[in-house]
């Protein structure tokens, strides 16, 4: 469905979903791999929120951080991240939908927690998607923009088979809210989070590993991460203690971060090629403004 041009090794491409579901989603998203006369190719994607993924195409091999690499099911399900997820594939087409935490809530039926920093079968997770039979539908679409309406079609079909009552309705304005102030990178502490949010330090911690997968604290710390690692995308000459969020204190807080997250320090990943991360990264900044899923503040809310 995509083409790459010659020289290329992978291609992206995003599109924005049907007003009705795009509140719930980051975007959906296509990505061609086609290593250099069948060579594998290598890349580590950035802390993210949730993603279901349909490889229509070849076969892709990945991990959670420094787990063994193993193949990945052609449709797979990846829960919300903290740390890298290394992948790697010498031909794969792939048809994603990016979850937000509101599509969590909306979409999902079991805690966010479930499933952090955890990949597997996309018909494991508790979900009023059809997951399981999705995979041969993507198949046999002709083009990215026939995948992102029958998305469409079957994301508005679970909503309309199970529509909102108000306690979840007010739910959602309670995720939408939590979401903004966790993007916001005035937001340093879980005190400000839950001064701002009117919960405890408690109903906090609880809501956020329901809705978000992990603890408050340590997704602040995911966001600042993100945030850096934005920069230097932005701006890939840029070192990177220029690129420094301003929430770090100097560039070895940052590093302690980056290995935690990565495995690795920063000027090793930056020494590695990321043919799939880079061409992605342009794509999306092109498409959406923002080159980093985790930066996508929820609909409705404005920029930073």
């Amino acid at each position: 469905m995509l083409t790459l041009e010659d020289g290329e090794t992978s291609a992206s491409c995003f599109i924005a979903p049907h007003p009705r579901v795009a509140p719930y989603l980051s975007t959906y998203y296509f990505t061609a791999i086609e290593g250099p006369d069948g060579q594998e190719i290598r890349d580590w994607m950035n802390p993210e929120w949730a993603s279901v993924r349909f490889c229509w195409l070849g076969q892709t091999r990945g991990s959670i951080y420094d787990g063994p690499f193993r193949d990945v099911p052609p449709a797979h399900f990846a829960g919300p991240t903290t740390v890298t997820q290394p992948f790697s594939a010498a031909r794969a087409h792939i048809a994603s939908i990016g979850f937000l935490p509101l599509g969590w809530h909306r979409f999902m039926r079991e805690p966010a927690a479930n499933w952090a920093n955890r990949i597997d079968e996309a018909s494991l997770v508790k979900t009023i998607l059809p997951f399981d039979s999705m995979l041969d539908q993507v198949r046999d679409a002709a083009s990215p923009e026939a995948v992102a309406e029958l998305f469409d079609a079957i994301l508005i079909a679970a909503m309309d088979g199970h529509p909102l009552t108000d306690a979840e309705a007010e739910e959602e304005q309670r995720i939408i809210a939590a979401h903004a102030v966790l993007v916001d990178p005035a937001t340093s502490t879980v005190a400000q989070m839950t001064d701002r949010l009117g919960m405890t330090v408690k109903q906090l911690h609880r809501f956020s590993l329901k809705l978000f997968g992990f603890p408050p604290k340590l997704l602040i710390r995911r966001q600042r991460f993100i945030r850096t690692m934005a920069a230097v995308i932005h701006n890939p000459a840029a070192n990177w203690a220029d690129a420094l969020d301003l929430q770090y204190y100097d560039q070895p807080h940052f590093n302690r971060d980056f290995r935690e997250f990565f495995g690795m320090s920063p000027d090793q990943y930056r020494r590695l090629p990321h043919p799939v991360i880079s061409a992605a990264a342009k794509a999306r900044m092109k498409a959406l403004g923002d080159p980093l899923q985790a930066l996508q503040r929820p609909e409705g809310t404005p920029p930073a």
